[in-house]
């Protein structure tokens, strides 16, 4: 120990190492710049933590207002065994969230991927609409169980629009199964219950001379386990 502690530095507030320091703080001790006037980053292949609070984002925090520190940690008790947890590739998609294989990899999952949940995708309708018009295209082995027109404001003319894919555009729903020349808050409704591959549906819609119109196409499907 007599030769460690004749080392410089060692017995002081500070122990340099090369042009950076560590410096003692309240609670713990920080990497300071060689001039001891701001924090630099701590580098390293590998971080351990002994205790069950393994990281504190922004420790300093006041912890009021718009500064607040944000802990993650591991369960006190009542773990089997260590795992590992492995982030996805991408910051994901809006309304996306962080989905295990059970093995610990982390990827990106919608609603609409999700086992056994139902999902709605809506797609807006206009007079003067392009057709075809793109509806969304459904997950593997998603069941498409209804689909819903819903009338916003009344289409004049002789509109019409059917829902399907391309080769069979009434697939899902047919013009004789929805009035587009109804009243507002009209809903017309069928109930497919059929499979639909990785289907990239489309609501073909013709005009009909129409000059005012609006609706909402409601595609409500799952994807079972």
């Amino acid at each position: 120990m007599g030769l460690f502690k004749d080392l410089k530095g060692t017995t002081e507030s500070i122990f340099r190492v090369g042009v950076n320091a560590w410096k003692n703080i309240t609670g713990g001790i920080a990497a300071r710049n060689a001039a001891d006037n701001a924090d630099v980053k701590v580098q390293a292949s590998q971080f351990e933590t002994t205790g069950n609070t393994g990281l504190i984002i922004n420790a300093d925090a006041a912890n009021t207002g718009a500064d607040w520190s944000i802990t993650i940690n591991r369960p006190a008790t009542g773990m089997a065994a260590g795992y590992t947890l492995t982030l996805p590739t991408t910051d994901g998609s809006p309304s996306e969230y962080l989905q295990t294989d059970g093995s610990g990899n982390l990827t990106w999952a919608g609603v609409g991927g999700s086992a056994d949940k139902m999902a709605v995708d809506t797609t807006s309708l206009a007079f003067g609409t392009s057709s075809p018009l793109t509806l969304f295209t459904t997950p593997a082995n998603a069941v498409i169980h209804k689909i819903q027109v819903v009338i916003d404001t009344p289409f004049n003319g002789t509109a019409n629009v059917t829902v399907g894919i391309a080769g069979t555009t009434s697939k899902y729903m047919g013009s004789s199964q929805n009035v587009l020349q109804g009243i507002a808050k009209d809903v017309y409704e069928t109930n497919p219950g059929e499979a639909a591959a990785s289907e990239a549906l489309i609501a073909t819609y013709a005009a009909g001379g129409a000059s005012a119109g609006a609706a909402r196409i409601l595609v409500y499907y799952s994807v079972p386990s």
